[in-house]
């Protein structure tokens, strides 16, 4: 599934909930190993996780970053 979103280079990939921490730092290790294996060369996600907010705090805070790089808000969740 991480590799699907790496797929679609997102600029910050935000996790929240149970194992939130966990999810970050394996897509931290994917872009990693993508980049070294050269799979895809320079991958690179800003990753983010929190373990004590809620899913809309989580996206109010994907929208402020979307605003501070004066982008438009396109924020996609992904429940599992």
């Amino acid at each position: 599934m991480l590799r699907e979103i790496i797929r679609l280079d997102p600029d910050l990939f935000a996790a929240v909930g149970v194992d939130c921490r966990e999810w970050e730092a394996a897509m931290d290790w994917l872009c990693i190993e993508l980049d070294t294996s050269g799979e895809k060369p320079g991958a690179f996600c800003n990753t983010t996780s929190h373990p004590d907010e809620t899913l809309s705090e989580v996206i109010a805070f994907a929208e402020q970053w979307c605003d501070l790089k004066g982008w438009s808000r396109d924020v996609e969740v992904t429940e599992i």
